[in-house]
């Protein structure tokens, strides 16, 4: 028999267009939602008519989990994490008691010179951050696809891809043209370069589906690895 082809839908949401994913097999409804940065009703209209298993966070910072707690308490799913990213959703917090405002990375002082009031944490108590585990290896079976989770730190200690029929989700680890963000606090370099390396071991047809922006594959990136390496970022 052959297997079902994995669908991906992508719902772009929130102050700094993160790439929403939906995923599922074809021909099923059951499906897994990824990083659900905000506008969880966006999010929900995308799904109408599946059946929501779990969501997913490659990792948590706020652009990537906003909408968690809305859309879990709706479809009554787990929220899944890998545990070693537990410090970054209380650091994300710690960041808005001191300053009033997400830290957006290199696009912060650009976002508070034009719209200072996108950059504002929504407003009632706070998410609790508590999350489901997955762990390096894990396989979730998803209707018919078989997920595999890999560990893929260095943007955040628990940061992680997801592997499924050709196509790898790969958070804020991997985009066209280089590695994700790092230089931040609880983030390093050499950690998410071999998180790339093995990403890039992937086969080159694999589809990359990062967190932010347009899809690459393997093979358009794999001949960059030692520029990025070169030039630090």
């Amino acid at each position: 028999m052959i297997p079902d082809r994995a669908i991906l839908e992508r719902v772009v949401v929130g102050v700094l267009d993160t790439n929403c994913w939906i995923l599922r097999a074809e021909n099923d409804q059951r499906a897994l939602v990824v990083d659900p940065g905000d506008d969880p009703a966006a999010i929900m209209a995308a799904a109408r008519g599946l059946d929501v298993e779990a969501i997913l966070l490659t990792h948590a910072h706020f652009d990537h989990v906003l909408a968690a707690p809305a859309l879990s308490a709706a479809w009554q799913v787990p929220v899944l994490a890998h545990p070693a990213d537990a410090p970054v959703w209380p650091d994300e917090l710690d960041v808005v008691r001191r300053t009033g405002y997400w830290d957006a990375g290199t696009a912060t002082a650009e976002l508070l010179a034009r719209d200072p009031d996108r950059l504002l944490p929504p407003p009632g108590p706070p998410w609790d951050g508590r999350t489901t585990p997955v762990a390096d290896g894990e396989v979730l079976p998803i209707g018919s696809l078989a997920v595999q989770v890999l560990h893929t730190p260095g943007h955040s200690p628990g940061g992680v891809s997801l592997v499924v029929d050709g196509h790898v989700l790969t958070g804020d680890t991997l985009f066209p043209g280089g590695p994700g963000l790092t230089g931040t606090r609880l983030s390093d370099f050499p950690t998410i370069i071999r998180s790339v390396r093995t990403l890039l071991d992937l086969p080159p047809s694999t589809i990359v589906h990062p967190g932010h922006g347009a899809d690459t594959t393997v093979g358009a990136e794999r001949p960059h690895l030692h520029e990025w390496i070169t030039r630090g970022w």
